[in-house]
């Protein structure tokens, strides 16, 4: 063989090792290193039990609930007031109720408490009471003043007056009032109470505020079904629906294994932290939700047979709907009641359990999944704990996308770009299975190629060797025969 044709080879070969190397997964590998070899940055970690709250976090949502309706004088009350002329006259009503919820669905069911979704009529009035006190009695004044003196008195005797009724009557307590009012009045039906309408709405910031900032900032959720009627049994549960998709979810595990002083983890925005919003705390931590831990103090059976735990980790107010944790994440019951002796002692705190919810789920034939951004959300939480920042930034950014109202997102985000631009990445991307396949694949291939090349080459030299020797065979021949 000539030295042209090994040229040749030589150079084929050359080509398809620059091919491979191309298409080969390897040369996509960067390793993160300083010559030193140490570890390096100090990139934010989280443990197993974080790790665990960060993924349910996402699911869980505020539950605002914007009741309205109307409270009608009836000419009983008006003629005791003095005023009969505000017989029939009606007074209209909106009250803000809020609590906790949780998705359990990627395509918006969620769950909550009846007596946040859907409180009972009772308590209703015993509010709206309250927010119309004043101005009934007020009312009662100018009229009973128009008819007796012949002229509408100013504002300030209405404030006298008013204040003279309150004293006397009432040894100067509103509460007093309200509770007359109540007990009396709207139980005796002197008072009655109409056009009754829940409007929930669930968002991831804080419900305190104007109505028009819950209903700007929130999302409609209608109530599928509830069977709460003022009990304080396993009927306190809401179903509710949110229109939408993409949803984060948590997941729900079983009471069985739940024993005494089993750890959990209580997700919800309790009211005593949101009335601190703009004081203690400003307006964008509202957004976060509060997480309290503590164990598993007693089980109780409820009234109704179903069961039920007591807890001390810390609920109030707004935690109402708000799910309880087991250590592995799992819902294994519902911030429901808290009870204390009097204000400002300690409290006793229960859960209605998982098995109550589920058996609403259910009635209602809805089977919890969990979603795309949960699954994302996982992802990216792992790729980060294992420091591969920029995969984990792609991933944050496929949640961020698909449900941008997680309030952790963006701090993530920061965090993977501060670490990659410091160098800390420890896999800048990702080898996966079919990398590793296309690589032997072209190995192969390539392996094929130059194999047949050779044997070309080889059979091509030795047919022309034989040739030039069958050539020069007849050339002797030939000279042979002039002799």
């Amino acid at each position: 063989m000539k030295k042209s044709a090994f040229k040749y080879i030589s150079k084929v070969f050359v080509s398809l090792i620059c091919i491979l190397y191309i298409f080969l997964p390897i040369n996509n590998i960067v390793y993160a290193q300083d010559n030193s070899g140490e570890v390096l940055g100090d990139a934010t970690t989280f443990t197993d039990s974080q790790k665990t709250l960060l993924l349910a976090k996402p699911a869980v949502v505020q539950v605002s609930n914007i009741i309205t309706g109307q409270i009608v004088i009836q000419a009983t009350l008006a003629n005791s007031l003095g005023a009969p002329g505000i017989a029939g006259m009606y007074y209209e009503f909106t009250l803000g109720f809020g609590g906790s919820g949780f998705f359990i669905t990627d395509n918006g069911y969620l769950i909550t408490n009846g007596h946040v979704a859907q409180p009972d009529n009772d308590i209703i009035a015993y509010y709206a009471i309250a927010q119309l006190a004043e101005s009934i009695y007020r009312d009662a004044i100018i009229i009973m003043w128009e008819n007796t003196y012949g002229y509408t008195p100013t504002e300030s005797e209405v404030d006298a007056a008013f204040d003279i009724i309150l004293n006397q009557t009432y040894g100067g307590s509103f509460e007093a009032m309200v509770n007359d009012l109540y007990s009396t009045d709207y139980r005796g039906g002197n008072l009655k109470m109409e056009s009754v309408k829940n409007n929930n709405f669930i968002q991831t910031g804080a419900v305190s505020g104007t109505e028009k900032v819950v209903k700007e900032l929130g999302k409609a959720a209608n109530v599928i079904d509830t069977l709460y009627d003022g009990d304080f049994d396993s009927s306190d549960i809401a179903l509710l629906k949110v229109e939408g998709a993409n949803f984060p979810t948590v997941e729900l595990g079983s009471s069985q294994n739940v024993q005494i002083g089993s750890e959990l983890y209580v997700i919800g925005y309790p009211g005593v932290v949101d009335q601190a919003t703009g004081y203690f705390t400003d307006v964008e931590s509202s957004l976060e939700p509060t997480i309290t831990k503590g164990i598993i103090s007693a089980k109780k059976t409820l009234v109704d047979g179903t069961e039920a735990f007591q807890t001390d980790a810390a609920i109030s107010g707004g935690n109402s709907g708000g799910p309880a944790l087991d250590s592995n994440g799992k819902v294994i019951g519902m911030a429901t009641w808290t009870i204390s002796e009097y204000e400002g002692v300690e409290s006793y705190n229960f859960l209605i359990s998982i098995e109550s919810i589920q058996k609403l789920l259910s009635k209602n034939n809805i089977t919890p999944n969990e979603g795309l951004t949960s699954k994302k959300w996982e992802e990216a939480l792992n790729e980060y704990s294992n420091k591969c920042y920029t995969n984990a930034k792609k991933k944050f950014e496929e949640t961020k996308n698909l449900y941008p109202d997680n309030v952790d997102v963006e701090d993530f985000l920061t965090k993977c770009q501060t670490a990659i631009d410091k160098g800390e990445d420890k896999c800048l991307s990702k080898i996966e299975p079919w990398m590793y396949m296309l690589g032997a694949v072209c190995c192969g291939l390539g392996f094929l190629v130059f194999i047949i090349i050779v044997f070309v080459f080889i059979i091509k030299g030795k047919k022309k060797k034989d040739s030039n020797v069958s050539s020069e065979v007849k050339k002797e021949a030939k000279e042979e025969s002039k002799k």
